[in-house]
């Protein structure tokens, strides 16, 4: 693996251990997070999470998916 593709892998969120802990820990418990995407915030529950994507639900909406490498920062207060 290249140093750029080694760099890139490092940045990519759903490689960021503490990341997909938060996004874990929010589908276990059924606690909201707040998602940090490309600019937009999106408040939501984890219902699923694999390597590539997160998917949630919200009051105004009843299907959200993200995109893990497009996800900047995710805030929780569990």
């Amino acid at each position: 693996m290249s140093r750029r593709a080694q760099a890139h892998a490092a940045h990519r969120p759903s490689a960021n251990p503490h990341l997909r802990a938060t996004l874990l820990e929010s589908r276990d418990k059924k606690l909201g997070v707040t998602l940090h995407a490309s600019g937009a915030v999106i408040a939501m529950v984890v219902t699923a999470i694999d390597d590539r994507h997160v998917v949630g639900r919200s009051q105004q909406a009843s299907r959200i998916v993200v995109r893990l490498d497009r996800i900047d920062a995710v805030s929780a207060a569990f």
